[in-house]
């Protein structure tokens, strides 16, 4: 069974994960790679009834009713020659046409995983980022989704739709030389394989060497762009440059590597199969002196075959290295599905049985009873058994040294981090999983690192709302009750000026202020300011 192979099995994972859609459209291949099938046999045929005629060798089977029908030999042949025109015609049309629908599908599946791998990282919860680098997320969002679409999903379409190919037109070429044709099949598939089984744990070492350099030059290009104040102000640019250029070339032979093996079973493939066409073919007649079959009479049977073979070749060619590539591409595959498999564990305000953000609003206090609290993967608690009571409509401060833990008690009171021991009251009711997202509906924090959209002003402060329901004059509210309306109106474009990249366009003191206008916009029930001054 194909799923006992590991690549397979990786490949059924992945074809499950798709929508109902796309597997039916990939189905739907199936009759256009028939059709396309066929219409090359039809093609063969036709080329073996014009060598017949040429040389003056009747045709069998002859064609329906042709013996009632009195054809000059030079109009048969002359409608031979316009039938098998018209034919390859429509093969080549067939081809384009399967070759669109395999571009068009594998298209449509790189959008599909990049969207669910987007949406299975958006459902995470919040110890998913803290524990891993996010630039290594994105880049394996990005780059691997990419790839398998390119390195799997095509090879995958190629190889169905080739194998349907390569079935008719290798039955065309059986019934055709029997015996010569099986030989010559067998002895491609030998070649292929012995080719295949030396360059596949190369592809695969080169493939995994590769997304690892990939990721490390990936995360050392985002260090330098985030940190370009004080690369700038250290004139730190060589180290930089240096580690990047390092860590860049060191990918290039397993890059070229990964491009070139796969095409040495391709490129072998037609030189090996010509040559056997011949070999086999005119050996018989140049070793047996008893043969008196004239030379001529077997060039139909020699032309023939090498055209089926230049027909066969590009499919039998293609599907070989969608094979070849899709066993090298096992460490993408695995890599892209540990994403797609992600568990969608964080709960949201559409999720069933979670309540109305309105029955959890406190009327009279809200307390932390007993929290402790160590991250992933670390044995010390940053937090143990802290006991907190903060009545409706005071401000409190949380006061420490640095890394005493008060951000850390500040995203599990805002239900960001899970305590590990203890309890959240409000108004005596124990928060629980299902009342996290009503309860972060009524909260606003405004963060240490605040980040920004690259857009204006106004989406900035009514974040994550679609434009339609946007309320501009609450927009303005909000930005007068932050003390930043003097600011935006000194703006070339006020409310509708673009901020720049993560907002850097504007100051750490206007960005804290822009982040309350955010929080005040929300009508948040409850604000927690990180670092505040």
């Amino acid at each position: 069974m194909l799923t006992t192979n590991r690549t397979f099995k990786y490949i059924y994972r992945l074809l499950k994960i798709l929508p109902y859609k796309r597997r039916t459209d990939l189905i739907s291949l199936i009759p256009v790679a028939i059709f396309s099938g066929i219409a090359d046999v039809f093609v063969v045929f036709l080329v073996a009834r014009m060598f017949n005629s040429f040389v003056g060798i009747p045709n069998e089977p002859s064609f329906p009713f042709s013996e009632t029908l009195d054809f000059d030999p030079k109009a048969k042949i002359l409608g031979l020659i316009l039938l098998y025109v018209a034919s390859t015609w429509v093969a080549s049309i067939v081809k384009l046409f399967l070759k669109a629908c395999q571009f068009k599908l594998k298209s449509q599946i790189w959008r599909d995983l990049a969207e669910i791998s987007h949406r299975k990282i958006l459902n995470q919860d919040y110890e998913y980022f803290i524990s891993k680098s996010q630039g290594n997320i994105s880049a394996s969002v990005l780059t691997n989704v990419d790839r398998v679409s390119e390195i799997v999903v095509l090879p995958l379409l190629q190889l169905i739709s080739g194998c349907f190919v390569v079935l008719f037109i290798s039955t065309a070429v059986l019934l055709i030389a029997k015996s010569i044709a099986l030989l010559l099949i067998i002895s491609m598939l030998i070649g292929f394989t012995t080719i295949s089984l030396i360059i596949t744990p190369f592809l695969r070492k080169a493939a995994k060497k590769r997304i690892e350099i990939e990721s490390k030059t990936n995360f050392i290009l985002q260090e330098s762009m985030k940190t370009i104040l004080d690369v700038q102000l250290t004139n730190s640019e060589p180290f930089f440059e240096k580690k990047y250029k390092f860590a860049g070339r060191k990918s290039i032979p397993f890059i070229w590597r990964a491009q070139v093996l796969p095409e040495f079973p391709r490129a072998l493939l037609e030189p090996f199969g010509i040559s056997m066409i011949f070999l086999v073919g005119l050996l018989p007649f140049f070793m047996d002196q008893s043969n008196n079959q004239n030379f001529y009479e077997i060039i139909p049977f020699l032309g023939t075959i090498a055209v089926a073979s230049l027909k066969l070749t590009p499919p039998l060619q293609d599907a070989f290295r969608a094979y070849t590539m899709l066993r090298a591409g096992l460490p993408d595959l695995i890599a892209t599905l540990k994403i797609v498999d992600l568990p969608e564990k964080r709960l949201t305000l559409i999720s069933e049985s979670v309540p109305a953000p309105k029955n959890l609003i406190p009327k009279k206090i809200i307390e932390l009873i007993n929290i402790s609290y160590k991250y992933p993967s670390t044995k010390n608690y940053v937090l143990k058994n802290i006991n907190i009571k903060i009545p409706v409509g005071s401000k409190i401060a949380f006061v420490g040294k640095t890394g005493s833990g008060k951000t850390t008690a500040a995203n599990i009171l805002l239900g960001l981090l899970k305590q590990s021991r203890g309890s959240i009251l409000v108004d005596n009711l124990k928060l629980r999983n299902i009342h996290i997202p009503s309860w972060q509906a009524l909260g606003a924090y405004v963060p240490q690192t605040i980040n920004f959209l690259n857009n204006d002003v106004i989406h900035n402060v009514a974040f994550g709302i679609e434009d339609k329901d946007i309320d501009i004059e609450k927009v303005w509210e909000s930005i007068k009750a932050a003390q930043l309306e003097e600011l935006v109106l000194k703006m070339p474009n006020n409310i509708y000026t673009n901020l720049g990249d993560n907002g850097i366009q504007i100051s750490g003191g206007q960005r804290q202020r822009l982040a309350i206008a955010r929080a005040l916009y929300r009508d948040a029930k409850f604000i927690i300011l990180d670092e505040a001054t």
